[in-house]
C-alpha cells in the first residue's frame, strides 16, 4: 500500500522498487505467500504466523517541503492501516505482525522528520495497545538502513534475513531492483516446480489416497455390518495377520490385514493421517510411486513383524509410516532437501511422524515392528525413487551436453 498525498515524488519509485524486492526475497527465500491486505504477506509455521504489511510513504511530487497538512495525512493513513491489520483474524496461537515501511527521502525535508517519527510512533502504540505483537519498521531505500520504532530487534529471522538482503541492493537503481525482483521469484517458482511431479504423472492411473479411504471405510463398514449378525467379524478372521497361519500358507495376510482396523477411532485416526501424508506428497510424486511408496512400506512392517512377532496386527499405520518415511527421506537427504523443507510447512507433519513412532515405545498394543518397519521401508523407497530420478537427470545433461 502507498501513503501518499495526492502527486508523488520520483523518489517514491524508489520505494516501490525495493518494496517490491523486498516482496520477492520474502516469498523466494522464506516462502511467505500473499495475503488478503493490499501489501500483506504471511508465513504459517506451526501454530503461529508471521505477517508483514510493505507500504510506502511518499513525498509531494512538487519537490514542495511538507507542511501540516501532510503530516495530518500521514498520522492519519498510518492509523488507517493499524486499523486494518487490527481488523484481521488469524485462527492460530501467535501471530506477529511488522509493518514495513518506506520512506520517500523527501518526507524527511524540514519538519517532516520529527512529524514523521510521531506518526509511526502513535501507529506503533496503536498496534499495541489493540494487544498485537507488533512493529513498524520506517526504511530508507537510498542509505540501505532501517530503525524498529519500538527500539526492538526484528524477532523473525526470516522477516530481518529478507529486509538486509533487500538493502544490500540499495545502490541498484529503480528500474535495477524491479527487475531483480521479478528475476527473483521466476527463479523460485521454477525451483519449486523442479522438485515436483508432473501434472501428468501426479493424475496418470488410480488415485491412491481416493482408493485407499474408501476402500478401508467400505472394508470396516462390511465387518461391522456381519459382526452386528453373526457376533464376528469374518473379514478380520480372514485377513488378520496371523503369522501361524501366514508361515501355513495364508500370505495374502501381509497385504490385507492393511485394510482392516479393530474400532472406528482407529479407522478415523489412521485415514487422518493418510489424508494429510497422501495430499502433501501427491505434489511430488507420482501416483504409481506413491502406490509403491505405500504397499512396499506396509510390507516391510508386516515382513518386520512377521520375524519378530507373534501378536497378531491389523490396520493401514504400517503403510502410512512408509509415507511418513518418504517424507522424512524428501526433507533430509532427498534432491535439494533444504529448498524443499522450504517449499511447505512440513515441520508439524514430520513431527507427528515421529511422534507416532516414539509413542508406541511407550504403550501396550501398538505394532511398533510394523510402525518401524513401515517407516524405514517407505524410506528406503524413496530413496531408490530418488537415485533412479537422479540417474534420470544426469543422464539427460549429459545427452544435451
Amino acid at each position: 500500500m502507498e501513503i501518499s498525498t495526492g502527486n508523488v515524488s520520483t523518489g517514491a519509485e524508489k520505494c516501490r522498487a525495493t518494496a517490491s524486492l523486498l516482496a520477492a526475497n520474502l516469498i523466494s527465500d522464506a516462502f511467505f505467500r500473499k495475503a488478503s491486505t493490499p501489501g500483506g504477506y504471511a508465513l504459517s509455521e506451526y501454530n503461529s504466523v508471521t505477517y508483514a504489511e510493505i507500504g510506502v510513504i511518499a513525498a509531494p511530487a512538487s519537490g514542495e517541503i511538507p507542511g501540516e497538512e501532510h503530516y495530518q495525512a500521514w498520522r492519519n493513513n498510518i492509523s488507517s492501516l493499524a486499523d486494518m491489520l487490527i481488523s484481521i483474524t488469524v485462527k492460530k496461537t501467535s501471530v506477529n505482525f511488522y509493518v514495513m515501511l518506506m520512506i520517500d527521502p523527501g518526507c524527511r525535508a524540514g519538519g517532516g522528520e520529527a512529524a514523521l517519527r510521531e506518526a509511526l510512533a502513535l501507529g506503533q502504540k496503536k498496534l499495541e495497545e489493540a494487544g498485537m505483537i507488533a512493529d513498524i519498521v520506517e526504511i530508507d531505500p537510498e542509505s540501505g538502513t532501517y530503525r524498529v520504532v519500538s527500539g526492538r530487534r526484528i524477532g523473525s529471522r526470516k522477516v530481518r534475513a529478507a529486509l538486509e538482503k533487500t538493502l544490500s541492493a540499495s545502490g541498484l537503481s529503480a528500474e535495477e531492483q524491479l527487475s531483480k525482483a521479478r528475476n527473483t521469484v521466476t527463479e523460485s517458482q521454477q525451483r519449486i516446480r523442479s522438485l515436483e511431479a508432473s501434472p501428468e504423472a501426479r493424475t496418470k492411473g488410480p488415485s491412491l489416497l481416493i482408493f485407499l479411504i474408501v476402500a478401508n471405510v467400505l472394508v470396516f463398514a462390511a465387518g461391522y455390518f456381519m459382526k452386528l449378525r453373526t457376533g464376528t467379524d469374518p473379514l478380520v478372521n480372514f485377513g488378520i495377520q496371523d503369522n501361524a497361519k501366514i508361515f501355513a500358507g495364508e500370505w495374502w495376510r501381509l497385504i490385507t490385514s492393511m485394510f482392516l482396523h479393530a474400532d472406528i477411532m482407529h479407522l478415523m485416526s489412521n485415514m487422518l493421517f493418510l489424508y494429510m501424508l497422501g495430499r502433501t506428497l501427491n505434489r511430488y510424486y507420482s501416483n504409481l510411486q506413491l502406490w509403491l511408496i505405500y504397499f512396499l512400506g506396509g510390507l516391510a512392517g508386516n515382513m518386520l513383524g512377521l520375524a519378530f512377532s507373534n501378536a497378531l496386527s491389523l490396520g493401514a499405520s504400517g503403510a502410512i509410516m512408509g509415507l511418513g518415511g518418504a517424507l522424512l527421506y524428501r526433507m533430509t537427504l532427498g534432491k535439494n532437501a533444504k529448498e524443499f523443507r522450504r517449499t511447505g510447512n512440513f515441520s508439524w507433519l514430520a513431527t507427528s511422524v515421529i511422534f507416532n513412532l516414539a509413542y508406541g515405545l511407550f504403550n501396550t498394543g501398538i505394532d511398533n515392528y510394523g510402525h518401524f518397519g513401515g517407516f524405514i521401508g517407505g524410506f528406503i523407497v524413496a530413496l531408490v525413487i530418488g537415485i533412479m530420478q537422479n540417474s534420470r537427470s544426469n543422464a539427460a545433461v549429459d545427452t544435451d551436453t
